[in-house]
């Protein structure tokens, strides 16, 4: 059995600032197959591990290898993990029974879970509505567009990395239940998909053109199918284009077919002059 090695070092706010701020740059630089975002997280814990065993460099080896071992999770959501980890790393320098393993299968088993929920937040909710926004204005040839755009990716990464790693700190192994029984992740999900919903309806209308080019004349007066539709239902073509495409993804369809089927749609209705 080892040897229980006690220090009594605590940590500052300013060491948890730091640590996040060093997650934030470093989370991906060090990025690879083997070990993933080990290489981050070790960088971001290290000098938490030489604060806490000053006097102690075979303690500092020894975090230093179990904080390089395999590690993947969402890095901002995820980051509750580092709060967490942190926090056990303080007080197993101050003489808990905390063991190596503990920490280690902590983190083995939270990073699957926080993957999914900050994926779902961040990659399928957040950034595209964020960027249903931002395409509007730069398609106009504004830059608010990628300015915009910066500033919302920035700002939300920094802000959920650190509220993660202080949230994740201070209430310690109960974070997780704490965030998952307070219905916050339920909230943030419903609030991004209701607005994903906004953003996604006005860019049907915006970016997806299909007009009919059919036109008639009846009892001598011109008839343009076009004009008539919007009149009964404003962009009624691009809306049922898109319905189409979404419930053929739904039933199994590969994307690949339905992009393929939306061009024949469009190279055959434009060659026979049916659509334009």
């Amino acid at each position: 059995m080892a040897e229980k090695v006690e220090t009594g070092v605590s940590l500052t706010s300013k060491d948890i600032e730091m640590a996040t701020l060093r997650w934030w740059l470093m989370s991906h630089l060090s990025y690879n197959y083997q070990r993933m975002q080990a290489g981050g997280f070790a960088s971001m814990i290290g000098p938490i591990i030489q604060k806490l065993y000053p006097d102690k460099p075979e303690e500092v080896i020894a975090g230093l290898k179990r904080h390089m071992m395999f590690f993947n999770t969402e890095p901002r959501w995820g980051a509750v993990i580092h709060g967490i980890t942190i926090a056990l790393e303080e007080q197993k320098a101050k003489g808990e029974d905390i063991s190596e393993e503990t920490i280690i299968d902590l983190k083995s088993s939270l990073m699957g879970p926080l993957a999914g929920i900050g994926d779902t937040i961040s990659g399928a909710l957040y950034k595209p509505v964020l960027l249903g926004i931002c395409l509007g204005w730069a398609s106009t040839g504004s830059f608010l567009g990628p300015l915009a755009f910066a500033i919302g990716m920035i700002g939300y990464d920094y802000t959920i990395t650190r509220l993660s790693i202080r949230k994740g700190y201070q209430l310690g192994t109960t974070a997780v239940t704490t965030i998952l029984e307070g219905g916050l992740f339920k909230k943030l999900t419903t609030f991004f998909s209701i607005m994903g919903l906004f953003v996604l309806g006005i860019m049907v209308c915006k970016f997806i053109t299909v007009d009919i080019a059919l036109q008639t004349v009846i009892a001598g007066k011109k008839i343009v199918f076009k004009e008539l539709l919007d009149q009964i239902v404003p962009k009624a073509l691009p809306l049922l284009l898109t319905i189409v495409s979404w419930r053929a993804i739904m039933k199994g369809h590969r994307v690949i077919n339905v992009l393929l089927s939306l061009f024949a749609f469009a190279l055959i209705g434009g060659a026979l002059g049916i659509i334009k």
